[in-house]
């Protein structure tokens, strides 16, 4: 299983953000807080709820006590907005390597999205396969920890530049390859999430096909939160491919996970809809304008520009600002006058 310390974990979402790494279940690491950030409080009293967290930023937090501390979390949500978190996630990191907190609310602009039933089907991988997608965690872990997790997602899949991590993906492409079929049934098919999360994942290294892509959206929907992740992410690198001739990500079936109560679905479909809407499509950019501003406000005013940056691209779009000038306001971190600009759109 994909489960790393969470010293590795930092490191490896500081380089990979869009790998949604998620705290482990034990470990004593220290770490301080970079930041604290919110999404789904649409109409509850935020600020009641922050002056009462046992949490701030520049504390220091192990993941033993951050799992205590998240049992404090859920009580003072029920207490100050009569609601349940949705979700208390840590992950990383901020430029200096500090835990970044992220804590989903069920306000009115937290909705459970509608995903699939847990399938019931037998399907497997191959040993092989799981072994691959094993090694794959592994080695990416060891390339982080040598400062050496760049990739290039051109051809639609991702290729390390580190030669141990890439020969790993190089051989999953060529598993990959000839069991395309395979991963697809299995994706949709077993009633094991992790031979679902494998699937998904090698499946991103496919021969780029309509049967792919459809496959990866329906995983879009899982009911496990880690296999869409990996669907997602393959999504997201496929939609970077230098050509993808025939082949359409449609970006609607997403726009509902910007609502979810879970970070990982925001972090995935806000990367995926910043790369589906840099045509400029006027109809999507008015479909966003239409649904999702408030999700989308939600997460541009997150603090780790790694994270908020897709959202500020997704509303500058919407607020038609010629993209030169938008890349630069978001490098310039001027989240007003691009948030501003998409309100009056």
């Amino acid at each position: 299983m994909m489960r790393i310390s969470l010293i590795v974990l930092l490191m490896a979402f500081a380089m990979y953000p869009a790998l949604g790494f998620r705290a482990p279940e034990t470990q004593s690491d220290t770490l301080e807080i970079g930041s604290i950030d919110y999404f789904g409080y649409e109409g509850l009293n935020l600020a009641q709820f922050e002056g009462h967290l046992p949490i701030h930023v520049s504390d220091s937090l192990s993941v033993d006590a951050f799992h205590h501390e998240q049992e404090k979390i859920k009580a003072i949500a029920k207490q100050f907005t009569g609601k349940h978190a949705t979700d208390i996630a840590a992950v990383c990191c901020d430029a200096r390597h500090r835990l970044e907190i992220y804590i989903g609310l069920s306000g009115a602009s937290s909705r459970v999205p509608a995903l699939n039933s847990p399938p019931h089907g037998h399907e497997h991988l191959s040993d092989r396969a799981i072994q691959l997608y094993d090694q794959y965690a592994s080695d990416l872990v060891d390339a982080v920890r040598r400062g050496a997790a760049t990739e290039d997602d051109s051809n639609g899949y991702s290729l390390s530049n580190d030669p141990t991590l890439r020969d790993v993906e190089l051989r999953m492409r060529t598993y990959s390859l000839s069991h395309a079929a395979v991963l697809e049934r299995v994706l949709l098919d077993s009633s094991e999430a992790q031979q679902r999360r494998a699937s998904a994942c090698l499946l991103g290294y496919a021969e780029r096909s309509a049967a792919q892509v459809r496959s990866l959206i329906e995983a879009a929907r899982d009911a496990d939160e880690d296999v869409r992740n990996n669907a997602l992410r393959a999504l997201w690198v496929l939609a970077a491919a230098s050509r993808t001739e025939g082949i359409q990500v449609p970006a609607t079936p997403f726009i509902d996970l910007l609502f979810s109560g879970r970070w990982t679905d925001r972090n995935k479909s806000s990367l995926l809809l910043e790369r589906l809407t840099r045509k400029g499509n006027p109809s999507l950019l008015r479909e966003l304008r239409n649904r999702a501003m408030v999700p989308l406000i939600e997460g541009a005013r997150w603090t780790d520009p790694g994270h908020c940056d897709p959202f500020l691209a997704i509303l500058g779009r919407i607020g038609k600002i010629p993209e030169k000038r938008l890349q630069k306001l978001i490098r310039a971190g001027d989240k007003v006058q691009i948030i501003e600009a998409a309100r009056r759109a």
